[in-house]
C-alpha cells in the first residue's frame, strides 16, 4: 500500500512538473503576430506646439491625448509587417490667440478654440528584439493623415466698439509619418504589456479658411485664406498586447 500511495504521489509531482515545463515554454514561446491597443498623451513639437500668432505655421497647439490600434506578423526572421491606425487631439491656447490681436488700455478680449483631431493610418515593417519575457520594438510606418484645423471666435471691444472675428473649421488630408519603439512584457501565452513613444508628422494645407470679421455697427467682412500647417507630436502611451500564431509548434 505504501509503494501504491508512493507511486501516485510520484506520478502526481512528475505531472506537475511537466505541466510547469510545457507553461513555462509556452509563455516564452515567439509569436508570429500581434494586436495591441493602447492609449497616452499627445505632446505637440515643432511649429505645431508654437504659441505665436506672428508666424502663420504656428499651431498653437497643448498638450492632449492620444489612442492608437496596430496589428502585425513576422515575415522574415524578427522583421515583420503592421499597420497602425492613430488618433490625437490637442486643444488650442486660446490666449496665445489674443496675442494677435491690437488692444489699447481699456479694450477687453475673449476667445475660445475648438480642439486640433488628427487620425492617421500607416503600414511599414518592424523588428521585434526579444530579451526573455521583455521584447523590444522598432518600427517604421507611412501613410494617410486627416486633419481638422479647429475653428476660432474672439470678441470684444475696440474703442467702444464691439468687434467679432471668428474663423471657421477646415478639414485636409496628407501624407503622415511614424517611428516608434516599443518595449512589451509577456504576461502569459498570448497577452503582453506594452509601453510605447512615437514621433508622428504630417504638412497639412488647409485651403479656403474663412474668417469674418463684423462689427456692433452691423458691417461684416469675409476673406478666404490658405494656411499651412506642419503638425508633429511626441506621443508616450500604453496598452495591452494579444499575441498569436505560434512560430513552431512544440506540443
Amino acid at each position: 500500500m505504501k509503494r501504491l500511495y508512493g507511486s501516485i504521489l510520484l506520478l502526481w509531482l512528475v505531472s506537475l512538473s511537466v505541466h510547469a515545463q510545457k507553461s513555462f515554454i509556452l509563455q516564452h514561446q515567439p509569436k508570429n503576430g500581434f494586436f495591441s491597443v493602447s492609449s497616452g498623451v499627445s505632446l505637440p513639437t515643432g511649429k505645431f506646439g508654437l504659441c505665436s500668432t506672428r508666424d502663420e505655421e504656428a499651431g498653437l497647439a497643448k498638450q492632449g491625448t492620444m489612442a492608437s490600434i496596430s496589428a502585425g506578423y513576422r515575415v522574415a526572421g524578427p522583421v515583420g509587417l503592421m499597420v497602425r491606425y492613430e488618433i490625437f487631439r490637442n486643444r488650442v491656447h486660446e490666449e496665445a490667440l489674443l496675442d494677435g490681436v491690437y488692444r489699447i488700455n481699456g479694450d477687453t478680449w475673449t476667445a475660445n478654440a475648438g480642439f486640433w483631431a488628427i487620425t492617421s493610418l500607416t503600414a511599414g515593417p518592424y523588428v521585434n528584439i526579444p530579451m526573455g519575457r521583455w521584447t523590444i520594438q522598432a518600427r517604421a510606418t507611412l501613410g494617410q493623415a486627416s486633419g481638422i484645423c479647429p475653428s476660432t471666435s474672439l470678441k470684444g471691444r475696440f474703442m467702444d466698439i464691439p468687434m467679432a472675428i471668428e474663423t471657421s473649421e477646415v478639414r485636409s488630408t496628407a501624407r503622415s509619418y511614424n517611428g516608434g519603439l516599443t518595449l512589451r512584457y509577456r504576461l502569459g501565452r498570448s497577452t503582453a504589456l506594452q509601453f510605447n513613444t512615437d514621433y508622428s508628422r504630417a504638412d497639412f494645407t488647409f485651403s479656403d479658411m474663412k474668417t469674418v470679421t463684423s462689427t456692433g455697427l452691423g458691417r461684416g467682412q469675409t476673406s478666404l485664406m490658405t494656411s499651412v500647417k506642419p503638425i508633429s507630436v511626441v506621443s508616450v502611451s500604453a496598452g495591452l498586447t494579444v499575441l498569436f500564431g505560434n512560430r513552431s509548434r512544440v506540443f
